[in-house]
């Protein structure tokens, strides 16, 4: 049987004057190597990653992509201050 699994990639938009940053995730789900199925997250506040976050881990998920893309969307965050 192949093995299911999740991959995260993230991407942060800068605030400007097209709007506030933005985080970006790309949500992918495979069975063995074949993707099944992928969507976009798109998050402009920190509360609503961590839920986020806590959803994905809650489900077994590998989180370290979601960590790593929280940190740097807290300092883009930080930065438009």
């Amino acid at each position: 049987m192949a093995e299911n699994r999740v991959q995260f990639e993230a991407s942060v938009s800068e605030a400007g004057e097209g709007g506030p940053a933005r985080l970006f995730i790309w949500v992918r789900r495979f069975q063995g190597g074949e993707e099944l199925t992928g969507r976009y997250e798109v998050f402009d506040d920190l509360a609503r990653l961590d839920g986020f976050i806590a959803r994905q881990a809650a489900a077994g998920e590998d989180t370290s992509v979601l960590h790593e893309a929280r940190e740097r969307f807290a300092e883009s965050l930080r930065g438009a201050t």
